[in-house]
């Protein structure tokens, strides 16, 4: 008679622990077995996390039953599957490439022959019922387990919580447990699913999480939460950018989806809402220098304009060399004479600093109401010469003599004093005493 695969399950159960499920092995060279099925300890991490959804260590292993099942089906089922009962027995004692091996009789350190071994598996196979079950060795009696959802879930490598809470899922699910598929085929038509198309394998794992291990993925997102402030502080949100719906979604990219800094400061980039007056950060601080750059230059920009740039800057696709770039380009358009100077690491505000002077002093001005802005300082940049029609430089003494001839300068000062002067002079030169 055929042996089912129950039948060959609770067999090897009997071979390797007779049910304990807190069983250690003895050393050997390839290290310690563990637990009810005697799974290698190097064999734990990648069994585990294809099996039951999670990796764990031999310690956290031996300490989790149901990692213990969901491991040992999902494998005996494969092999079981691919080899038949004698070739499964095979490879589950000495490995996939055993699997041919099953009546070999040469000798194994520390055990059976592969023959001896697979004879035993085959022998107690026998005396379970085609359904399988757990044994009372010392009677040879036999008890059906009835599994639960979350038991027959953890065999498909996956935690009921999340197949429940999906209709797809829970309607694949279904048809794998009703038509005893093996974990290997269930993960097959798994990923065949709109599910998981949808969904990034960071993602799928930290749902997962949320349902086999909810602590652990609410502290996940508790510290993704944190992070995401940080970096929103440091980028520069404000006010409405900072939502808690906001704050959320950030956390969740990093904790589901695996973003690193620069896709999220990225995105929050693309997000700030900037103006002159309003603007905090990493934000606040490239406008802050831009804007400088930009009245050094004589250029005036929109608030729109530099916001965009700022945002970009902020997002990781610009920089702000590329925007002083842009500003030098519109300085040099609007003082074209000054080319050689822009280009030669001068500023316009270096290239009139001396007829800012001259005015400040000339007509009695506070220095720091003289800019480049001031149309008496534009017209002196952009000066034409009369007799060759060419765009250069104003001749210091012209742009002063034409100061002293602004009527702001007659409220001066020096024009009053000037005049006094004169006046003086010309009463001496009629013979007057003063």
């Amino acid at each position: 008679m055929a042996i089912t695969f129950e039948q060959f399950f609770s067999a090897i159960v009997e071979q390797e622990s007779g049910g304990n499920y807190k069983a250690i092995g003895p050393q050997t060279s390839y290290g310690h077995a563990y637990g009810k099925y005697q799974v290698l300890g190097s064999n734990i991490p990648g069994w585990t996390k294809s099996y039951y959804g999670k990796s764990l260590t031999p310690q956290q292993f031996l300490n989790n039953p149901k990692a213990q099942d969901a491991v040992a089906r999902g494998v005996l089922q494969s092999y079981f599957n691919k080899y038949g009962p004698r070739g499964a027995a095979a490879a589950w004692y000495g490995g996939p490439g055993s699997a041919h091996l099953d009546q070999s009789t040469r000798p194994q350190r520390g055990g059976p022959s592969i023959k001896g071994y697979v004879d035993d598996v085959m022998q107690n196979a026998a005396k379970y019922p085609t359904g399988g079950g757990t044994s009372n060795f010392s009677t040879g009696s036999t008890v059906t387990p009835t599994l639960s959802s979350a038991e027959l879930a953890e065999q498909y490598g996956f935690v009921s919580g999340l197949l429940n809470s999906n209709p797809e899922l829970k309607d694949l699910f279904k048809q794998a447990v009703s038509g005893t598929w093996s974990a290997d085929k269930f993960q097959a038509k798994l990923r065949n699913t709109k599910w998981w198309k949808t969904h990034s394998k960071d993602e799928r794992e930290y749902l997962i999480l949320t349902k086999s291990d909810p602590a652990t993925a609410k502290q996940q997102m508790n510290q993704a939460r944190v992070k995401a402030a940080q970096l929103a502080k440091q980028v520069g949100l404000t006010g409405k950018q900072l939502s808690g719906a906001n704050m959320a979604s950030y956390a969740y990219l990093i904790v589901a989806k695996g973003y690193d800094d620069a896709q999220i400061r990225n995105l929050m980039g693309q997000k700030l809402v900037l103006t002159s007056s309003t603007h905090t950060g990493q934000a606040g601080e490239a406008w802050d220098e831009l804007a400088g750059y930009a009245y050094s230059m004589g250029v005036k920009v929109a608030d729109s304009w530099m916001s965009s740039r700022v945002k970009n800057i902020v997002s990781g696709v610009g920089t702000q060399q590329d925007v002083k770039n842009e500003l030098m380009k519109l300085a040099k358009a609007q003082f074209p004479q000054w080319t050689a100077q822009i280009d030669g690491g001068q500023t316009v505000q270096d290239i009139a600093a001396p007829y800012m002077q001259s005015m400040s002093q000339i007509l009695e001005l506070p220095s720091g109401s003289v800019n480049l802005f001031d149309p008496t300082i534009k017209k002196a940049l952009n000066y034409t010469n009369p007799g060759s029609l060419q765009k250069e430089a104003k001749p210091l003494w012209q742009f002063e003599n034409e100061l002293r001839a602004d009527p702001r300068w007659t409220k001066t000062k020096n024009a009053q004093d000037n005049l006094f002067q004169v006046g003086h002079q010309v009463l001496a030169d009629f013979g007057f005493k003063y």
